[in-house]
């Protein structure tokens, strides 16, 4: 039990070293873990199972909504004597209220895996093409000339904006080592940009800098056969903003006590300056190969920004979000579940 706790609070260093003050502002995602390939692209591939789909809502102040679907894979027929290379891709929509305003977002991502000490440690490396799609509707968007200034009453609608729709490309890349303290106990460390090209950004005809820039970690740590933590964090930067998500699952085999869920998870993380987030999630097998997990969380702002979102609109009284993932793993091994539970999981 102490070489767990010493080993549990290496990794508290870890994410300490990491953990720079942001001024925050929201994520894409809250369940970072859930969203992979959307943080970095050296994560493709890099599972111990033949695919992964994922499926992830957002809905946020019950105005801004986002929807993604990601699928990745390793590809057994390239591989080198110390290395595998791994495949993916995803699909994410955003669509914001009144405005009508629509980005549909497209990334392919190639990644290779070398093994460094085999079984031990992992370099991953990925690059991602992104294909960018904007709309918005002229007639809904209000300005500040819209605006009566004595009344602060709308007295007109419609904007001069450049642009109704624009499609760009831009390109991305990451990096990622991924080590093996023992085989229960992996740790990934990794580094991405995105938008290297800058480009990004509103329906104007001149674009500014977008680029992104991000260091995820997460671990599994083992305390028994039944119960692990699953610390996670992520910070970004773009442009002006910072932001930093940290925080932990508990994760509990329930295959022993009932045959209806496999395992469940109970989490929390905090965003800088911003939000408390607490996550509930669950594994399922569906059948030997297949895996499916379930997740759901609930944003709670806790910076002044909760008083000062709440318009009067009917739709934008809420200062909080939630988030939906859904994610189906297909492993070459079948799993094994014995009284402990999963003891097979795949890192993910």
């Amino acid at each position: 039990m102490i070489k767990i706790y010493k080993k549990a609070f290496a990794l508290t260093i870890l994410i300490g070293l990491l953990a720079v003050k942001g001024h925050s502002q929201d994520v894409h995602f809250s369940q970072f873990d859930a969203a992979p390939l959307f943080f970095n692209p050296a994560l493709a591939g890099l599972i111990d199972c033949n695919n992964r789909i994922l499926g992830n809502f957002k809905s946020q102040w019950a105005t801004y909504n986002t929807a993604m679907i990601s699928y990745d894979q390793g590809i057994s027929k390239l591989t080198t004597a110390r290395g595998k290379f791994g495949l993916g891709g995803f699909v994410n929509v955003d669509y914001a209220g009144a405005t009508s305003y629509g980005n549909t977002l497209l990334e392919l991502i190639p990644a290779y895996h070398y093994d460094v000490i085999p079984s031990k440690l992992t370099l991953s490396a990925g690059l991602t093409a992104m294909f960018n799609y904007n709309t918005i509707n002229h007639g809904n968007v209000m300005m500040g000339e819209n605006i009566d200034p004595i009344t602060g009453q709308p007295i007109a609608g419609g904007s001069d904006l450049e642009n109704a729709s624009q499609f760009y490309w831009d390109l991305g890349a990451g990096i990622n080592a991924k080590y093996m303290i023992n085989e229960e106990f992996p740790i990934n460390l990794g580094f991405a940009m995105k938008r290297l090209l800058g480009n990004g950004g509103g329906l104007e005809a001149k674009t500014e800098n977008y680029r992104r820039f991000s260091v995820n970690s997460n671990a599994i740590v083992p305390v028994n056969t039944t119960i692990s933590f699953l610390p996670s964090l992520i910070y970004i930067q773009q442009k002006r903003y910072n932001e930093l998500n940290f925080g932990t699952y508990l994760k509990y085999n329930l295959a022993h006590i009932t045959r209806f869920i496999d395992a469940a998870y109970v989490g929390v993380w905090y965003r800088w300056e911003d939000a408390v987030i607490m996550g509930l999630s669950a594994d399922k097998l569906l059948g030997k190969n297949w895996l499916m997990n379930i997740g759901i969380n609930y944003d709670l702002t806790v910076s002044d920004f909760r008083n000062s979102n709440k318009w009067q609109s009917g739709k934008n009284v809420r200062s909080d979000s939630f988030e939906i993932s859904v994610r189906f793993m297909n492993c070459r091994i079948p799993f094994t579940v014995p009284h402990q539970g999963i003891i097979n999981d795949p890192f993910r």
